[in-house]
């Protein structure tokens, strides 16, 4: 059953998944070891983690009903022009995000891990693919994971290289059911989704900026601001705080940099629940590469592009397990903390 970190890696899954739907030929974006993403050619990243599908996440109707009040960010309350300005924005989103039907692209992801990886450079570095289909199908591969190595010697410089055995994620989203390659144990798990979580509802989401971009939902759940930086001319940077316990609980913060070109996002970063500026660098941040959406296509074209939202094949000598949908009561205790299969 999907545990604590699981429920976590859902949320960056989520972020993958539409904001890769909807980014359209973007300027690439680096990372750098201070928490900040800037347009350059030096990345800096940390974590390794697990991206999967939010296959027993708690739609947005049974959120708000568990939902608990937290304190607000200290730009609370913002000035009128800043709340129109930003209003302006999510309504244009919400315009363009209804628009895409399919969408296939190649991501960067690298992965900082303060606790558990190096300090001043990121953990992992990993490349793979996304394919979306409208309105609840996906596939997120990942292809290549580098793996941080210290220097053996003071003479040495740290490297990042592929580890025979290290695999990255690789799920299946066909609607009704998400089907995950666990590679370590050789099963194939498919985890099938409650009924409100199928279809469009799959969108309702701990993100819901990112699956169908609804403005209304967006500003209920969330505190926003505007951070682009002064010396940025092609992009609006936002900056989201979740407002219920529920959304805390998997991140502290995102970033979601916005082209001014076509208004769809380019770059997302996704600030651990842990991360303090300066001490805590932890954080996941995503680019994406060979972008494309709602692409022509030939009807032979097409059939081969469903393929990829089919139940994956099992490996020989792998095992399949079946998970039943979760219930609505377990999902709501795994939302407020409660020790249910879902996160023992």
């Amino acid at each position: 059953m999907l545990n604590r970190k699981t429920i976590h890696l859902a949320v960056l899954l989520q972020l993958v998944i539409v904001t890769a739907t909807i980014a359209q030929k973007l300027p690439s974006i680096v990372p750098n070891q201070s928490g900040t993403t800037k347009n350059n050619n030096t990345p800096r990243v940390q974590n390794s983690g697990t991206v999967r599908p939010a296959s027993a996440q708690q739609p947005a109707v049974e959120q708000r009903t568990a939902q608990k009040s937290i304190k607000a960010p200290s730009f609370i309350p913002l000035s009128a022009a800043h709340q129109t300005y930003i209003n302006k924005v999510l309504e244009y989103w919400q315009n363009k995000t209804a628009k895409v039907d399919r969408y296939r692209c190649k991501f960067e992801r690298w992965q900082f891990d303060t606790v558990f990886g190096p300090q001043n450079t990121f953990k992992t570095y990993s490349t793979g693919l996304i394919r979306y289909a409208d309105p609840d199908k996906g596939m997120f591969k990942v292809e290549k994971v580098l793996s941080y190595q210290a220097p053996r010697s003071p003479q040495e410089k740290p490297r990042h290289i592929a580890i025979e055995g290290v695999h990255g994620e690789w799920w299946v989203c066909d609607g009704k059911s998400v089907f995950e390659y666990d590679f370590t144990n050789e099963r194939l798990i498919q985890q099938i989704l409650p009924a409100e979580l199928q279809g469009k509802a799959i969108k309702n989401g701990p993100l819901p900026f990112l699956f169908g971009a609804d403005a209304a939902e967006i500003k209920q759940r969330y505190w926003l601001q505007v951070i682009t930086p002064s010396n940025v001319k092609d992009a609006v940077w936002l900056e989201a705080f979740p407002k219920s316990q529920a959304d805390a609980a998997n991140y502290l913060k995102v970033h979601i940099i916005i082209d001014r070109r076509d208004f769809l996002p380019k770059g997302i970063v996704i600030f651990d629940r842990n991360f303090v500026k300066g001490k805590n660098h932890s954080r996941t941040v995503f680019n994406f590469r060979d972008r494309e959406e709602n692409f022509n296509t030939t009807f032979e074209a097409l059939r081969i592009w469903e393929k990829n939202f089919y139940e994956p094949s099992l490996p020989s000598g792998w095992k399949k397990v079946v998970n039943a949908a979760p219930t609505r009561q377990q999902r709501q205790a795994n939302q407020s903390g409660q020790q249910t299969p879902l996160n023992r």
